[in-house]
């Protein structure tokens, strides 16, 4: 093989999430000298396509009108591989529910390797969607994963395991340690709060919990006070929740942040109150701030928080153990100093953006046999 290596990188769309964040650092990091990467989604919106378009990135829309399950969805997978084969592209590298799905149907037609991409534990997959997604898994070269309980999760599916790779979510600690610096925008909470980084569209991120876990933190400590980041359509009813305890003095609603780092590195402890994660970006960049994390213990956040090390870890769904150990941690800046140091490490240590694109290079070089290190983390 000739040249730089084509890798067509799918993604339904571009919105504000981890996952995609993920797909975007991906693409900005392939070093152009080897990779050519190709961007294609399903539909070309949200906030992170301006992130693209500062490179030169401009993706290629494929609408399926809206379904997998409407004709147009198939007349889209005969036009992605009819363009997988007149560009020359060498590996496809699908990333969500509705990529992994066309894209392994248009790579099997064009004849090229391709990755489907697992980041969660399927708590949003329902229906007819979960079969598909275990049989796409199963027919993809590489099903790549960032946390071993989803590595499971294929192998529970049939996934062969010598297929599954595991590779984790890279921060970039450069860029992340100079937006921490900056001032927050307004409105910016007061210093020193327990922050919770969530998406609101779905209750498995456990908002709730954490509302009646803060109304018994402030019984003891009435100064405490809770930031919230993150909007979606179950914002009103938090909202209206933290009214009803009789603490909406001091829960802060700051909606979608783009200064996440600055807040984080401002608040005291973080929290991840969810009831099902895979490797959760907010609690990596929580520990990237020096914060201690207070998280559940699903998922993959067990492979994160260290209990008593980084951090603490409680039971879903319990907001009497999640008050009580922020509580400790709110009670002992010695304490809070040391767990954030520890979680720093680890970041450092296990999910750089280095060992992040190390991994990624290694995968194209195995489907596709260009010449790069074969460094694979997490592999088993």
């Amino acid at each position: 093989m000739t040249g730089r290596t084509k890798v067509l990188v799918f993604q339904n769309r571009f919105l504000l999430g981890g996952q995609e964040r993920q797909t975007v650092l991906n693409v900005l990091t392939m070093d152009r000298s080897r990779f050519e990467p190709v961007v294609a989604c399903l539909t070309p919106d949200g906030e992170l396509v301006a992130e693209l378009a500062t490179a030169g990135i401009r993706p290629i829309a494929f609408d399926v009108g809206g379904s997998m399950l409407r004709p147009q969805a198939a007349l889209a997978v005969a036009r992605l591989a009819r363009f997988v084969r007149a560009n020359g592209i060498a590996v496809v590298h699908a990333q969500d529910l509705y990529s992994n799905t066309l894209g392994t149907l248009a790579a099997g037609l064009a004849g090229v390797p391709v990755i489907v991409t697992r980041v969660d534990l399927n708590h949003s997959v329902v229906g007819y969607k979960r079969p598909v997604l275990a049989w796409v898994s199963r027919r993809a070269d590489r099903v790549l994963v960032n946390a071993l309980c989803i590595r499971e999760l294929a192998i529970r599916e049939g996934v062969e395991p010598d297929r599954i790779v595991v590779v984790r979510n890279g921060l970039d600690l450069e860029a992340f340690d100079r937006a921490a610096l900056a001032a927050p925008q307004a409105p910016a909470p007061e210093p020193g709060g327990v922050v919770c980084v969530a998406n609101m569209h779905h209750p498995v991120k456990g908002q709730i919990d954490l509302l009646l876990a803060m109304k018994e933190v402030l019984r003891e400590r009435p100064g405490a006070h809770l930031v919230l980041v993150g909007d979606g359509v179950r914002r009103p009813h938090l909202e209206r929740s933290a009214r009803q305890l009789g603490i909406a003095a001091r829960c802060h609603f700051l909606g979608h942040r783009l200064d996440v780092p600055a807040i984080l590195a401002r608040a005291a402890v973080a929290v991840s109150s969810s009831h099902a994660e895979g490797i959760s970006n907010a609690i990596l960049e929580a520990m990237a701030a020096r914060l201690p994390v207070v998280a559940t213990a699903v998922g993959g956040s067990p492979e994160l928080v260290r209990d008593a090390v980084s951090g603490h870890l409680v039971p879903p769904g319990a907001p009497a153990p999640l008050a009580r150990r922020i509580g400790d941690l709110l009670a002992s800046a010695p304490r809070r100093r040391r767990m954030g140091e520890r979680g720093r490490r680890l970041v450092e240590r296990e999910f750089s953006l280095d060992q992040m694109r190390r991994s990624y290079d290694a995968i194209y070089e195995d489907l596709t046999g260009l010449k790069v290190p074969r460094v694979m983390y997490g592999a088993a």
